[in-house]
């Protein structure tokens, strides 16, 4: 069945754009009301040549970057895509010519008891019609070649090829309308997609209300797109869920608790326009019903903009204002409704945090309810090209509290309930600058990248009523110090980018400067490209004979970072809250020395 599926849907991960002939019906109309899945470019043609002139594809398509494109592209070709050509006698480069209007490939809901939903495939190639039915012919011949199961079959009037294995009784049914692709494990939504083809009616997708809702806000002009109806699959997931009662789990009862049964739709959209890259990732979920861990991240509607201590020189931004007190008791609460033993439990490991040392010391008090609204984060960009360093650079947390002293000494108990070495661990107090640091000493922590021990050291400190927590000194002293500098906030274009995400007054933002990161990231994969090349020759390739992932990503050839830094800028990110759901919104302007 795998290579039926394989080459039934060849077609839509390797289309590329050709001249629209005519206005295609919407993908909307065509697809059946019940569809609770979708990825779809409803102007192929457009959005190819959007990405082509955007930021993204001109360095994709750069000189500086062939040399790496060309050898990751040729190793692909030759060892991937030549293979599947040779096993379903198919021609891609026809694929690739194709795609012209809209293209979706769509999962559709089952009846009553049925959880695999069906497949769906559109493809419009415009005025390719001719290369689509050459194409499909292809494709016949080459799954009798391969021993597959291939006739003819009517749907709707229409004349179909139906595919299948000896081995599954599983079907895949391929025809067209002209230069309409479609392809579908189920004849009766094929048929569904040809009646309203034809203008006959039925119900299509866009009779659907929650699709309707999330259109017109957030899909509609989108290059690209990915639907989902979570509010239509989790009910049928819990009533096909596996019986729990013998390990005394009732799953309605626990998604309730999680708060997962109030999922309604789900959206991720990408745009390429003049100004730049926009992406929105939407959750459905209305006010009232964001309860359990949805409760935990209730964020506030508040200044989430850069503090004057933020430099402009940082990597990497994030303001959130969240009630970090009242989500504790949040949890609390949710995990008396789950697990009322594993709350007991939770609770009196709190109590006993701090008593080895203070018998009347409060841990909750201290530190569990002595949080703010506030969590602010930035990270500077790495100093050196080591592959620890790989992306990342010194970072700080600040985090608010009306007692901050107090969270430090909640830091400071933490240790006593740990095993023997770790619960003799003490935290000690010294002077950075002209400022009082606390921290336990050297340790010796797993790097997130390599996962090997690295000698580090955390540093803790009030400032302006914040928690602040660092692992450089150089960082924490800069921050202590609060000498005069450039702040982040002045920085130009950060305002009229931050306006694009909603603003920073949503209680969420965030930023990154994409040229340092992506300048950093090329010259530590240059830099390390031997061991790389190590790394990958070890990994085995199935079905490739002695091709290794070094041929492709050889990672010597790749640009300076100062040699791309133009085609990058930077990335904001916000929030947008309303009555319906939550929107993180994200937009990447373009580079300002970067000429259309």
């Amino acid at each position: 069945m795998k290579k039926i599926i394989v080459s039934a849907l060849a077609g839509l991960s390797l289309v590329s754009t050709a001249k629209a002939a005519k206005a295609a019906p919407t993908l909307e109309a065509l697809l059946p009301a019940e569809t609770v899945l979708v990825v779809a470019a409803p102007d192929y043609a457009s959005a190819k040549k959007h990405f082509k002139a955007s930021a993204l594809g001109r360095f994709w398509d750069s000189a500086e970057f062939k040399p790496f494109r060309k050898k990751l592209a040729d190793g692909f070709e030759a060892n991937v895509l030549a293979k599947i050509e040779e096993a379903l006698a198919i021609d891609l480069e026809a694929f690739e010519e194709m795609a012209s209007g809209p293209v979706a490939l769509a999962a559709v809901a089952g009846g009553d008891n049925v959880l695999e939903p069906s497949l769906l495939l559109l493809l419009d190639a415009g005025r390719k019609s001719f290369t689509l039915r050459r194409t499909l012919s292809q494709m016949k011949r080459g799954w009798k070649q391969e021993g597959l199961e291939v006739s003819d079959l009517e749907i709707g009037g229409i004349d179909f090829v139906t595919v299948s294995d000896s081995d599954s009784d599983e079907k895949v049914y391929v025809g067209r309308v002209g230069a309409q692709l479609i392809v579908g494990s189920e004849a009766v939504h094929i048929e569904g997609v040809l009646t309203r083809l034809e203008g006959k009616g039925g119900e299509a997708l866009a009779d659907n209300p929650a699709f309707v809702a999330d259109h017109g806000t957030l899909l509609k002009g989108a290059d690209f797109y990915l639907w989902a109806n979570l509010g239509q699959v989790i009910p049928q997931l819990l009533d096909n869920a596996p019986d729990g009662t013998e390990l005394g789990i009732d799953f309605g009862e626990v998604f309730g608790s999680l708060g997962l049964n109030g999922l309604g739709t789900f959206a991720i959209t990408y745009s390429e326009r003049p100004d730049g890259a926009h992406s929105d990732v939407f959750v459905g979920l209305s006010e009232a019903k964001r309860t359990g861990l949805f409760g935990l991240l209730e964020t506030r509607r508040a200044d989430a903009s850069p503090p004057a201590f933020v430099p402009d020189g940082v990597g990497a931004f994030m303001r959130w204002r969240v009630d970090m007190g009242a989500a504790w008791n949040n949890l609390e609460a949710l995990l008396v409704e789950l697990s009322p033993d594993v709350a007991n439990m939770v609770e009196f490991t709190v109590g006993l945090l701090g008593k080895d040392k203070d018998p009347n010391f409060d841990f909750k008090k201290s530190f569990l309810t002595n949080f703010g609204d506030d969590m602010i984060l930035y990270q500077m960009p790495a100093k050196g090209h080591s592959l620890t360093e790989l992306g990342s650079g010194p970072m700080v947390v600040l985090v608010e509290s009306p007692d901050p002293e107090g969270l430090i000494q909640g830091i400071g108990a933490v240790p006593g309930i740990l095993p023997p070495p770790l619960n003799e661990a003490a935290l000690e107090s010294r002077k950075l600058g002209g400022h009082t640091v606390h921290s336990f000493g050297v340790m010796e922590l797993p790097d997130p990248s390599t996962g090997e021990l690295v000698a580090s050291e955390v540093f803790f400190a009030v400032k302006d009523g914040y928690l602040a927590i660092a692992t450089d000194t150089d960082l924490m002293r800069g921050l202590l110090d609060s000498k005069a500098q450039t702040p982040l906030a002045k920085r130009e274009r950060l305002a009229s980018a931050a306006a694009v995400v909603g603003g920073i007054d949503s209680g969420f933002f965030g930023y990154q400067n994409d040229r340092a990161m992506i300048s950093n990231v090329m010259d530590t994969l240059r830099s390390n490209a031997d061991q790389f090349e190590m790394i990958f020759s070890m990994i085995p390739m199935e079905g490739l004979d002695e091709v290794g992932l070094d041929s492709w990503f050889d990672f010597s050839v790749l640009p300076k970072g100062e040699e791309v830094a133009k085609y990058f800028d930077i990335t904001v990110y916000g929030a947008k809250t309303d009555a319906r759901g939550v929107t993180l919104k994200m937009f990447s302007p373009r580079p300002p020395d970067l000429k259309r």
